[in-house]
């Protein structure tokens, strides 16, 4: 151990100073739970410890859109005796600190490298979209840890096992990509190089992905129907062939928002594929390693839904390739000491100074807030008019055959449910809520954005409690 700390102190420090950095703006800062992820997420962990659930639940219904390994993860932690908002941010802190120790970890060990390993986690670090990630609630970073841990850990069978069931029991389908890859490797190397080694490790992949598919044996034993169509049919082929919930986008959508995301290090990239070609060809490295992550990138390109996160677990793989660059100085020790601490401090100074890494928040206690706390104490029940330009894309997207079972759940703000405690109602249409009002109980409260009361015949019936900023919250 003490070996390790000595060959690798530079690594460990850096980690260090991004996990007091980070918590110092946790602590300093505390803000609620942002929409859409962290109260979707918090408020069905708690629902899942509350019914000691072992499927996601949503204000009392099953979610099958999702397994059930995040928001169970956030609804243990949550009952830790601390302010939920910081006990679930410094656990999914942890998470991002343990997914960039395996980045070294894994770039180090195929490259032998220590300043270019250092460097990956560097870029990644400090990547919008990873800082981002690693300050909230989210699925993402269980994926990308599971990702990493099983081609960290692999041949050992159950430590990659353990790791391929946090990817899968995260994210589902998409926890298989790395057991998928090696499998096809393996088989590659059996195949066509001859390699008489790979059996037992075909073997073992094909067990791994045995055992864990008895998750789905398991839901669909219990749901039949309901799963298929939730979990498979919407959740996944309709996101691959289909723009759901208007997250439209152009073909080359990943592509820039990649470059985007990538800011100073996208100069470096050609530099760092140039080298990495170079190495391949003179058969010095194993370009199935370097370039592990770059197949799903490019699948991602052939997917109708664009979302930015998506993007998130292919970080790491261009962090690496524009750290590759450096490896145009590996013989002049000097030389590439000096290049990794100025690129270093440009990275750390542009992140937390230019970028506003303190002053960068992704909620604040806003209105819905706010209405969601007062209401708690005052109402039994809460309804909540989506605004119009809501509900007339809501409407436009079901008539283009857009949207899933699940779109209606969460409304615009779906962190209330969390803060108001108890059930709301969101409303997508004037007709419905007609009849949502002629048959309100006492007692019952319902929020109307400002220039939406006056569609409200009824209105006089209900008594003004209290107005946040434009939205109006009436009880019966």
């Amino acid at each position: 151990m003490i070996k390790v700390i000595k060959h690798h102190w530079g690594i460990i420090l850096y980690l260090a100073f991004y996990f007091f950095i980070t918590a110092y703006k946790f602590i300093n800062f505390q803000t609620p739970f942002y929409d859409w992820d962290e109260g979707i997420y918090a408020q069905v962990g708690r629902e899942m410890i509350n019914k000691l659930s072992l499927t996601p639940l949503w204000q009392g219904q099953v979610w099958l859109d999702k397994p059930p390994l995040v928001p169970l993860f956030y609804g243990l932690i949550g009952r830790l005796p601390f302010a939920s908002e910081l006990s679930m941010r410094f656990a999914t802190l942890g998470l991002s600190l343990l997914v960039l120790g395996l980045i070294y970890v894994f770039y180090y060990r195929i490259t032998k490298n220590k300043s270019i390993a250092f460097l990956t986690v560097i870029f990644t670090s400090f990547i919008p979209l990873f800082v981002q990630r690693s300050q909230v609630l989210n699925v993402d970073v269980f994926l990308l840890l599971g990702w990493m841990g099983y081609i960290v850990f692999f041949p050992h069978f159950w430590w990659s096992l353990f790791f391929l069931a946090v990817g899968v029991l995260s994210k589902s389908l998409l926890g298989f990509y790395p057991a998928m890859m090696l499998l096809g490797y393996q088989v590659w190397k059996k195949l066509i190089a001859k390699d008489k080694k790979t059996a037992n490790n075909i073997k073992s992949i094909l067990t791994q992905i045995i055992i864990i598919l008895s998750w789905y044996l398991i839901m669909l034993f219990i749901y039949k129907q309901d799963f298929i169509r939730a979990h498979f049919l919407e959740s996944h082929l309709k996101r691959v062939t289909s723009s759901i919930e208007s997250h439209f986008g152009q073909r080359t959508f990943y592509f820039d928002e990649l470059f985007n995301q990538l800011g100073l290090i996208k100069w470096l990239l050609p530099l760092g594929i140039i080298f990495i070609f170079i190495d391949f060809f003179k058969k010095k490295k194993n370009i199935f390693y370097l370039l592990f992550f770059v197949p799903w990138f490019l699948f991602l390109n052939l997917t109708k839904t664009k979302i930015t996160w998506y993007l998130y677990v292919i970080i790491p793989q261009f962090a690496f390739i524009s750290a590759y660059s450096i490896n145009l100085f590996r013989k002049y020790r000097i030389i590439n000491t000096v290049i990794v601490l100025i690129l270093t401090g440009l990275i750390i100074n542009n992140a937390i100074v230019s970028s506003e890494f303190f002053t960068t928040h992704y909620s604040q206690p806003d209105k819905h807030y706010q209405l969601a706390i007062y209401a708690k104490n005052q109402c039994n029940r809460l309804g909540f008019l989506i605004p119009n330009n809501t509900r007339n894309t809501y409407s436009t997207l079901k008539n283009m055959n857009l949207v899933i079972q699940t779109t209606r759940w969460w409304g615009d703000h779906p962190s209330i449910v969390y803060y108001f405690g108890k059930k709301v109602d969101f409303i997508y249409d004037l007709n419905e809520l007609k009849d949502y009002l002629n048959n309100i109980p006492t007692d019952n409260c319902i929020a109307f954005y400002n220039n939406d009361v006056k569609l409200i015949s009824t209105i006089n019936k209900l008594n003004l409690l209290q107005s946040f900023d434009n939205i109006q919250l009436y009880k019966k």
